[in-house]
């Protein structure tokens, strides 16, 4: 079982259709047979939910999440900076995770409702 990823990678780019770009992509330190590479993908799902949790009442918001959401946000924003290789999507992405936490922790503050859940 381990040692897939690797004999499936070699078995993709030995497909003679790519192009030489796409051969690299796929080899890079960074590409799709790399954590790196699916790691921003899942997070932009917690941005996205968050966004859509902005509709529910200030009530409905949970304040241990959302400081959970944001600090886990600016730490790893931060851990990207040095961790090898720099995946500045993963950047992006925890960043505007922090930012959507930050932002509903605001909403609740506004309202006088942040140490309440």
């Amino acid at each position: 079982m381990f040692g897939i990823v690797p004999k499936l990678q070699q078995y993709v780019c030995a497909w003679n259709f790519w192009p030489a770009f796409m051969k690299k992509f796929f080899m890079s330190e960074k590409g799709p047979f790399t954590i790196f590479f699916w790691t921003p993908l899942a997070k932009w799902g917690i941005s996205i939910a968050n966004i859509g949790d902005m509709r529910k009442p200030v009530e409905q918001v949970n304040t241990l999440q959302q400081c959970v959401i944001a600090w886990t946000g600016l730490l790893f924003t931060r851990w990207c900076f040095i961790i090898t290789p720099r995946v500045y999507s993963l950047v992006i992405c925890n960043f505007c995770m922090a930012q959507t936490g930050l932002y509903q922790l605001y909403r609740k503050h506004q309202q006088g409702k942040l140490f309440t859940r």
